[in-house]
């Protein structure tokens, strides 16, 4: 018997006798069926197939889910939410109280690609304080940030704003407390890419109220936190003195 290029199907020769004949279609048949199941193994409305490891062989791949793409995944294709879909939850239920220490850290937060920290109301019992913020109690040069800076004084003159820039700190500033007893810091920070080894992206901006805007500050920063670790753990830190009101919160995404 002789047999094809492409799949080895098998035809009788031309020296065969013709008896034969319906033998051999009947080979040929089963050889062309299997080989055609092989290559169409959908079985559901909206399968796909794509090349297995195996030759002339094809894999089935289901349907996805409504508002899900198509990726690469291990070298085979793969259905998959969007990363840019994020879908945030509290991590720490009802928020951490900023409260009896200078340093306040939420952890837990391992396997999020975005992080969302929100403080309100943040006080402190020292006369004048700087609000910080890092990332896995990492103290070092790893923090670069760029942007605006609003600040006040006590004799009620026009608020100066300048340009900022930190290049290499230890931390990122998030604005300072003054020295009146009601003063309060409020902000929001956005942290972008804290499941990867790369560079953290983040933007922010946080500021507060003052009796007499008495050396009150409000920032807006961009910038990027330079480690190859992923974020597990974020932490707000006050400078001078314990926190002794606020609220922080940590949403985070996959």
């Amino acid at each position: 018997m002789a047999t094809t290029t492409n799949y080895a199907w098998e035809t009788p020769d031309d020296t065969d006798l013709v008896k034969d004949g319906a033998a051999a279609i009947r080979t040929l048949g089963s050889s062309i069926d299997t080989t055609t199941k092989a290559l169409n193994p959908s079985t559901t409305l909206g399968d796909i197939e794509y090349r297995s490891s195996t030759a002339n062989t094809n894999t089935r791949l289901g349907i996805g889910s409504t508002g899900q793409i198509l990726t690469v995944s291990g070298g085979v294709p793969t259905w998959a939410t969007p990363s840019g879909a994020a879908n945030f939850a509290l991590v720490n239920t009802g928020g951490t109280a900023l409260t009896g220490a200078a340093v306040i850290t939420v952890s837990g937060i391992s396997g999020k690609s975005k992080i969302m920290l929100v403080i309100t109301g943040a006080g402190t019992n020292d006369s004048y304080s700087e609000m910080q913020i890092q990332l896995n109690g990492d103290t070092g040069s790893n923090y670069n940030y760029y942007g605006t800076r609003q600040a006040g004084s006590a004799t009620y003159a026009p608020n100066v704003f300048t340009g900022v820039s930190g290049v290499n700190q230890t931390s990122i500033p998030t604005g300072t407390l003054s020295a009146v007893s009601t003063s309060r810091l409020h902000g929001t920070f956005m942290f972008d890419g804290c499941n990867t080894s790369g560079v953290k992206t983040f933007s922010g901006a946080a500021g507060g109220t003052a009796s007499g805007d008495n050396g009150q500050q409000s920032v807006q920063y961009g910038g990027f936190y330079n480690s190859t670790s992923t974020i597990s753990s974020i932490s707000l830190r006050s400078s001078a003195g314990n926190f002794n009101n606020g609220t922080l919160f940590v949403y985070a995404s996959a």
